[in-house]
């Protein structure tokens, strides 16, 4: 899928997911080097069952990654960017904010 059809599904198909509160996760910067990665890996490895995410920047910049590429990228993407990671089927999401908060949700049965 390209990265225009990554962004448009994720839009459509994330809607209905239940989100957990806001986890403050950090941020590194040039002020601040607080990123809090293995907190992030620990939740990110208990949501996600395949190894494979869609990391969802924008509607040029989104792709396929492995889920420990596009973990050890969030840090960096936040300096600029929100970043949202989803598994292939659009079930499961971890949403990044630039204020170094994140939430995790997954579709409700």
């Amino acid at each position: 899928m390209d990265a225009k059809n990554i962004f448009i599904s994720s839009q459509h198909r994330l809607k209905n997911l239940d989100w957990s509160d806001l986890i403050y996760v950090g941020l590194d910067h040039e002020k601040a080097n607080e990123y809090k990665a293995d907190m992030v890996a620990e939740y990110a490895h208990k949501l996600f069952d395949e190894s494979e995410v869609y990391v969802i920047i924008g509607r040029h910049d989104s792709h396929l990654s492995t889920l420990d590429e596009a973990l050890s990228k969030v840090n960096t993407l936040l300096k600029a960017t929100h970043v949202m990671l989803c598994d292939t089927s659009f079930t499961k999401a971890m949403k990044f904010n630039m204020i170094g908060v994140m939430s995790y949700g997954q579709k409700h049965n």
